[in-house]
């Protein structure tokens, strides 16, 4: 196992072990093995995530019958000039299921096109970045209207499948789910967990960078499923499901939903945060680059509402409660001790 040190997700992607394994199809041993990797290596964890979230796109798409004829048309489209960077799997995994052909490089704010092939016919995927420093709104076209915060990746399928509606999550969004008469549910898949609805709000809360995923239901009933555990757990409105990335653990209560949601109206809260998870969000919030000073300890937590404060007057009102000065270079902040 020791060559998948070297390994990044486009290179997990294309290992078949890993394959196999990210899936569901690998023997327990196999299984096993990878299990006691990750534990061993927790720092290639966001590189694993990101491999399986890839592949999960790819073989939520159902094995197709594909001619020879066919699949050289489609290399014949995909190796013409493009404007973004593409990978694409070997010529073997395309006879087996499907052509999928995936962003490899994320710029600003827009629309990428990821070709697939489905029941014979050319299936795009959209797929929307939000930078730093911007949150967004779309509605996508069966109505459900999606709030997308700060770094965040949503795909989605330029039209659903007749069997469900999935998306794919990397970061954090809210979902205001249509409902759909024949039933048709609603699924979020990000990398450790997949949310299944029919109708529904909620909050989800899961960049593949962070060793947490976060799940928060305003209305309605959805049904999240551990991918490592296969476990499900039901939410009512009120419930708060976390999730520990590396150990698999659960952890669910009831909150105050409103401190989980009203990013989207533009207000920035915190209770009991950690100086850490302040840190983070300010990153992401403002698009910056914080350093702190490695000595530097902040035990206490914080409890504040931010709306329109600058990132200077957020600082400052940081260096009231906490012992720090800091310095601000473009788009990089320096704190440490006073």
């Amino acid at each position: 196992m020791e060559k998948y040190l070297e390994y990044t997700a486009d290179d997990f992607v294309m290992d078949d072990n890993f394959r196999e394994w990210a899936i569901g199809r690998s023997s327990s041993d196999v299984a096993l093995k990878w299990q006691t990797f990750i534990s061993h290596y927790p720092e290639k964890k966001s590189e694993i995530q990101k491999a399986v979230f890839i592949l999960k796109g790819f073989y939520s798409i159902q094995e197709a019958e594909i001619s020879e004829d066919r699949i050289q048309e489609l290399w014949s489209r995909i190796n013409q000039p493009r404007s973004v960077r593409m990978r694409i799997f070997s010529k073997v995994v395309l006879q087996y299921a499907a052509v999928f052909v995936f962003a490899l490089l994320i710029g600003a704010m827009g629309y990428r096109f990821v070709d697939t092939l489905r029941d014979r016919q050319a299936v795009a995927f959209n797929e929307i970045t939000i930078p730093y420093g911007e949150r967004s709104v779309i509605a996508l076209y069966d109505g459900t209207k999606v709030w997308l915060n700060s770094g965040t990746k949503l795909r989605f399928p330029t039209s659903f499948s007749s069997n469900e509606r999935r998306i794919f999550l990397d970061g954090e969004a809210y979902f205001d789910v249509s409902k759909k008469i024949d039933g048709q549910p609603f699924v979020v898949s990000t990398p450790s967990m997949d949310i299944q609805v029919f109708g529904t709000q909620f909050n989800v809360n899961a960049y593949v960078d962070d060793n947490q995923v976060t799940v928060t239901l305003e209305e309605g009933k959805i049904v999240a499923t551990n991918n490592q555990t296969k476990m499900k757990t039901e939410l009512q409105p009120g419930d708060q499901l976390s999730l520990n990335v590396s150990t698999g653990q659960e952890n669910k209560r009831i909150v105050d939903t409103e401190l989980f949601t009203s990013w989207k109206e533009n207000l920035l809260r915190f209770q009991d945060a950690t100086f850490t998870e302040v840190i983070q969000k300010m990153e992401r919030w403002y698009d910056v680059k914080i350093t702190v000073q490695k000595d530097m300890h902040v035990t206490k937590l914080y409890t504040m509402t931010i709306k329109t404060e600058s990132l200077r007057e957020m600082l400052s009102l940081l260096t009231y409660t906490t012992s720090m000065k800091y310095e601000i270079d473009q788009n990089q902040v320096f704190i440490s001790r006073p």
